[in-house]
Parts: structure tokens; sequence; C-alpha cells
């Protein structure tokens, strides 16, 4: 958590600086893949997104309490234009700038306040589940590699585009199916705009025949928490949030920058309230 706050100090102190996600994940010592899931887990936006909701927190804040043009605010804020800033603060708070200067009401908005280690109390304190420590071995896997963008990932959709190609792949061992979280990509001028990979699979012998289309990947031998997911998929995202803001801190365990995947057993069901599924942390005994 120290290490995962440095980037959220490093945000605060570079709020009216062009910076990167690359930038501020380097704050956490963590990759940009790595340090971009454990973020959207523990605050629920992406950073890029905080980073927004953060400036225009702020500016909102100026905007009562500092007699600034709208214009120099907005580049202040790393804004392109008056207009960009505007659609901005609108979206996040309904209202645009001016009005809201006008109305002179301090209560009016939902603040997205700086991210903190009290935001976490709920967590650490009332929500307990334990992990099975176990080492998996090595697993040879066939499927299909999807981009997302960590704003709109949808794991229903991605595991029904897949399920029509699941039955060509050859070779293939046991009737689970992993689901793989790995690299991300860089688009645009600034880079700013990252798309990550998330792959359907399933284990397989060996890599003979892989069906056109489709991409392989072997996982290495590794120490796991293993965390079971109970209910519906849509609530994935608080399981996530109790093992990476309550687990894995407490733990006796350090995290390993390595794959972490889902585990689904034969036939689930998304829709099943009951359905039971694995989360796989790759981990390491703290040294």
């Amino acid at each position: 958590m120290q290490r995962f706050f440095k980037s959220i100090d490093f945000i605060e102190q570079h709020l009216y600086d062009k910076i990167s996600v690359h930038e501020v994940a380097a704050a956490s010592h963590y990759s940009t893949y790595h340090f971009s899931r454990i973020f959207k887990a523990l605050v629920g936006d992406t950073p890029k997104e905080y980073l927004r909701k953060r400036r225009l927190t702020v500016a909102a804040k100026r905007l009562l309490s500092e007699d600034i043009g709208i214009l120099e605010l907005a580049l202040d804020c790393q804004f392109d234009s008056q207009e960009a800033f505007t659609r901005s603060f609108k979206a996040l708070f309904n209202i645009t700038p001016a009005q809201y200067r006008k109305q002179n009401d301090p209560f009016r908005l939902l603040y997205k306040d700086q991210f903190s280690p009290h935001m976490l109390h709920l967590l650490q304190n009332e929500l307990s589940m334990v992990p099975e420590i176990i080492t998996r071995p090595a697993v040879k896997l066939v499927g299909i590699a999807q981009q997302y963008d960590s704003a709109d990932l949808s794991l229903p959709k991605l595991w029904s585009a897949f399920r029509p190609f699941r039955d060509k792949i050859k070779n293939r061992i046991g009737d689970e199916s992993f689901g793989i979280y790995e690299a991300y990509e860089e688009h645009g001028d600034d880079g700013e705009d990252v798309t990550f990979s998330y792959v359907c699979t399933a284990p397989v012998a060996n890599f003979d025949d892989v069906p056109e289309g489709m991409t392989t990947r072997e996982l290495p031998e590794q120490m796991y928490a293993k965390f079971v997911h109970r209910g519906s998929i849509t609530t994935l995202d608080q399981t996530l949030k109790y093992i990476w803001g309550s687990w894995l801190p407490k733990s006796d365990f350090d995290y390993v920058e390595r794959p972490d995947f889902e585990l689904y057993p034969p036939n689930y069901n998304v829709a099943d309230p009951k359905a039971e599924m694995a989360l796989h942390i790759p981990i390491q005994p703290k040294s």
C-alpha cells in the first residue's frame, strides 16, 4: 500500500503538469499494466479517469475561490481548450463551469476526493476472505486474445464470443477455462490511450495444430493465492478490491508481476447467483 499511495501522491503533486499513466505507475514501482489493474480494483476508476476527475474537482473549487478565467483554468488543468474543459466538467458535474461559478454553491457538486488509506477501512476491517495458497504446475493454453479498454471490460461478452471456438482446439485437456489478464498497448501520439489484453483459453497437451486465428500461452509453475468468487461476475470488482486493498497488504506474501488469471469450471453460468470461479493471484513469501 505504501507503494500504491506513492502514485496517489505523485498525481496530487502533478495535477497541473502533463503526465502519463506510465509516469504515475513508475512512482509506485509497478509496471503500467499491473499498476493499472491494481488501481482500477482499489479506486474504481482507471488512473486516467481518476486524474481527470481530480483535476476537475480542484478546478471546481478554484472557480469559487479565485478570480481566474475559465480558459486559463482549463489550460492549467491540462485541457486543450475551454470547450474541452467545459464538456468534461458538465459530463462529470451536470453543470457548466460558468453556471457553477454563477450559482456559487460549493455543495452543488459531488467532488472526487483524493483517494486515501481511510477509504480502505471497510475492506480491511469488515470483510474476510481466506485464500488457499497453492503452487500450480506449468500449463500450456490455446485461445483468443481480445483487446479492451479498462473502462469497458465485459467478461460475459468475451466468453460468449470465445465459446463457439473452444471445441475447435486440438489436444484440449480437461474442461476448465483460463481467463488471463496480460500486457497493455499504447495508442495515440502521446501514448495516453492504453488498451489491455484478456485471453480466453483452454488447457492443451501441446501446441500441435493450433487453429487459425488463435494464440498460445504458457504459464510457468507459480505459487498463487487462490480466491473463490461466488455469485455473479458483475460483483467481481468487490472481490478484487478486497484482494488488493485488504488481504495482500496484511498477508505474509508479496505480489509477483506475472499474469493473474480466472479459472472457470465446466459449464460455468455467468447468470447463476451460486456460480463459483477461482481467482489466482501470483505471489511469493515476503523476504
